[in-house]
């Protein structure tokens, strides 16, 4: 029996089609949290960021606040908070943006979503409320909620309060897409919550904003008018020849990996590595990567590694199976469009591994791959500090973790590789440190 499609999925934008678009993003791995939150910023768009800051703020500064200085139990899972987007829409003068944050806080957690819609004309940032025609808009779509709200949903909880349609979008087909957070309108066992509403229905309640929001999510050829930016460069005019492979078991090898980009810096870390004849490994989010597979080609032509680092940087132990296999598959489709070849490494967010996910990398044929320095980059905004780290704890073999979406980390890089090459040490990919050791799809390698 063929499965019947989720007519409640969100209708999205490639980023890569929006011309100057970055990722920013938020990072910490201690043993008291882990944080990964990210989203875009678009040319022309400032409000909009600004309010995407605000709203990641608002996740990250409580969670901050409730983790502390406390360490969990010894064997008890560490508190997480992920915030993932994406483009609900990208065309004329509107931009809408999805947050989804899931926060897992040992017995208790959820997902909250909300889209955002900046609107060009008026310079504004517009709740998704204000896809409706005012009271009149929420009191029809409260109707027309609860007579399609599934049996798990408790249909008098569905008010035409505007906090209570945070997030509302389109699907494929031009149906309205409204969703709710978890525990809003139904217990949190019923997972997402969400109702395709019918053009018929909904086009009486639009505001005019929504009207013109429902077009440009529905453009076949978007593109946005909001000036003119200019994009970030990513390759040079001369491209340099990609490095060959260094045999490890003769040359004294250290692995500089770089995590959770591409991002704004990416770039730039590229023309370091080619100026320094430096190879590295990027494993790289889904998401980002997404935003910018020209970066992702320029890295693979200059000899470059890049390995998976899962579409949203959850992590794969609190999951099941189905999940953590797509969360890998995503960026591989991704890594794979861009570059022509698919990752065959696999480092899972925070290190996070269990037999689930050692199962799934087997059956993809992905290594995961550890690391056995970690300079804690993202703490620090002192480059000469993560240098120094990076370089005192280095022995041949080792895998060091950094993030090429820190300006510390890049500005870093140049003293990190010359030091190293003082010292006698070739810059590798993490694959030719490993390669003594024949690295087996499912396994776990951090070597050092």
């Amino acid at each position: 029996m063929r499965a019947v499609a989720d007519v409640t999925i969100v209708h999205t934008v490639n980023p890569s089609t929006v011309p100057g678009l970055t990722t920013v993003t938020r990072a910490e791995q201690n043993d008291r949290r882990h944080l990964f939150a990210a989203y875009p910023k678009i040319p022309g768009a400032g409000p909009l960021s600004r309010a995407l800051a605000s709203a990641v703020d608002g996740q990250v500064k409580p969670f901050v606040k409730a983790t502390g200085r406390t360490r969990p139990q010894p064997g008890a899972d560490i508190p997480e908070l992920n915030v993932q987007w994406s483009l609900t829409a990208a065309a004329r003068e509107i931009v809408g943006v999805r947050l989804v944050t899931s926060q897992f806080m040992g017995a208790s957690g959820g997902v909250t979503r909300e889209t955002l819609w900046y609107d060009g004309v008026a310079g504004m940032v517009r709740p998704a409320a204000d896809l409706l025609d005012g009271r009149r808009g929420l009191n029809g779509m409260v109707r027309q909620v609860r007579s399609r709200i599934g049996t798990e949903a408790n249909p008098g909880q569905v008010t035409p309060d505007p906090r209570t349609f945070s997030s509302i979008a389109f699907n494929e087909a031009g149906d309205m897409i409204v969703e709710f957070s978890d525990f809003s309108v139904a217990p949190g066992s019923a997972g997402r919550v969400a109702v395709a509403v019918p053009g018929g229905a909904y086009e009486p309640l639009l505001s005019a904003f929504g009207m013109r929001a429902r077009d440009a999510a529905l453009d076949t050829q978007p593109s946005l008018a909001l000036g003119s930016p200019t994009a970030s460069p990513t390759a040079r005019s001369t491209a340099p020849r990609p490095l060959p492979r260094t045999d490890c078991t003769r040359a004294k090898c250290v692995a500089l990996t770089f995590d959770d980009g591409p991002g704004p810096y990416t770039g730039r870390l590229l023309d370091l590595l080619a100026d320094r004849r430096a190879r590295a490994t990027f494993f790289v989010v889904g998401d980002n990567a997404a935003a910018h597979p020209d970066l992702l080609r320029r890295a693979a032509d200059e000899g470059h590694e890049i390995g998976n680092h899962t579409q949203d940087h959850r992590d794969l132990s609190r999951l099941p199976a189905m999940q953590v296999t797509s969360d890998i598959q995503l960026t591989e489709e991704v890594v794979r469009n861009a570059t022509g070849r698919s990752p065959r490494l696999l480092r899972p967010p925070y290190g996070a591994t269990n037999a689930t996910v050692g199962a799934v990398a087997k059956s993809l044929g992905l290594a995961q791959v550890m690391w056995s320095v970690d300079p804690s980059d993202w703490r620090d905004r002192d480059a000469r500090l993560v240098a120094d780290r990076v370089v005192s704890a280095s022995r041949p073999g080792s895998i060091v973790v950094l993030h090429d979406d820190h300006r510390t980390t890049v500005d870093a890089v140049p003293q990190i590789i010359k030091r190293l090459q003082a010292k006698g040490y070739t810059l590798a990919t993490a694959s030719d440190v490993l390669a003594a050791r024949h690295p087996q799809p499912g396994g776990a390698y951090r070597n050092g």
